[in-house]
């Protein structure tokens, strides 16, 4: 009885093993959700930024005491338009924008140097057409405007600015303007000439002469002949 009992027991044993070698089997051979998920992830692709091919600018942008004009090109990203600029930077630091243009518009419309004074500049837009070349004279240092209007004529060297301020308004004056001793005169000498019928004031007139002591400005034009002097 007891050698029964001891078979049965063996063989139930036997079976029990049997059994879990087929689970740890199957179990082996099921594949994991978590490895079928990495096996099928893939990377995504980054594409690269776009890059508009810039032409160089027109004019010059270098200035004195390490000061320059940065050109450029960028995407508005509310309007999605393709814009120009000129921003005035000191080394690598940035002190102003001080124009923006849609692209591609010309440069000159966008603006140039006219002059440089030395601590200052004087920054001309053209629009062509016989239209008036608007200015700005900027201070380097903060790119503050000092002044603005439309360019009649300048002396870099002695630091002689003429132009007009206020154009085809009643308040309409003619400035010269002695940058390096720090004077401004309104010039009335010339209201009355016959050529600023036909083409305006500011394609009348020119600086003559600049001397330690005086400025010499004159008429440019068949019309007219008259020469005045101003101390300095």
């Amino acid at each position: 009885m007891r050698k029964k009992t001891f078979i049965l027991l063996l063989f139930s044993i036997l079976i029990s093993c049997a059994k879990k070698k087929s689970e740890v089997i199957n179990f082996s051979n099921k594949k994991s959700p978590i490895t079928k998920n990495i096996s099928l992830k893939q990377t995504p692709i980054i594409e690269e930024p776009k890059k508009l091919e810039i032409e160089p600018y027109d004019f010059d942008t270098i200035l004195k005491n390490d000061f320059h004009l940065s050109y450029r090109v960028y995407k508005d990203t509310i309007e999605n338009e393709t814009l120009q600029s000129l921003t005035l930077v000191k080394g690598k630091k940035d002190i102003r924008q001080i124009s923006e243009t849609s692209f591609p518009m010309l440069h000159k419309n966008l603006g140039y140097i006219g002059a440089d004074f030395g601590e200052t500049f004087l920054f001309v837009q053209s629009f062509g057409s016989g239209n008036p070349h608007e200015i700005q004279l900027i201070e380097k240092e903060n790119g503050k405007v000092i002044t603005t209007g439309v360019l009649v004529d300048q002396n870099e060297i002695e630091k002689v600015l003429l132009y007009i301020k206020n154009e085809h308004k009643k308040n309409e004056k003619l400035i010269l303007l002695d940058i390096k001793n720090n004077k401004e005169k309104i010039i009335t000498d010339f209201d009355n000439l016959e050529c600023t019928h036909t083409g305006r004031l500011r394609n009348c007139i020119v600086i003559d002469t600049v001397t330690k002591n005086e400025i010499i400005i004159k008429t440019d034009s068949e019309e007219d002949n008259l020469t005045r002097k101003y101390n300095r």
